[in-house]
């Protein structure tokens, strides 16, 4: 909804409060979700392979960067009911 400024409206919503029954998720919802979890475990297993290989050759500065991303994704599949395994993706 637009905002109307000639009636004089200054909202662009509607007043009132949302319906109160929840809404079921949708079949294309449940598959996003599902490539979302896909998308996300596989980011994960790489960035585990690019650490492994930044620790092989000694870079210190490009594993802290590879570990810091490992965190933020581990903490997003923890967020979103992921499951990945301590040792890396099952």
């Amino acid at each position: 909804m637009a905002l109307d400024i000639r009636s004089g409206r200054d909202r662009p919503f509607p007043i009132g409060t949302p319906p109160c029954h929840p809404t079921h998720p949708t079949q294309d919802e449940g598959r996003s979700m599902d490539a979302f979890t896909a998308g996300l475990l596989q980011r994960i297993k790489a960035t585990e392979s690019d650490l492994s290989r930044a620790r092989d050759e000694g870079d210190d500065f490009l594993v802290d960067v590879e570990q810091g991303e490992l965190d933020d994704l581990r903490r997003l599949a923890a967020e979103h009911g992921v499951e990945v395994s301590a040792q890396g993706v099952c």
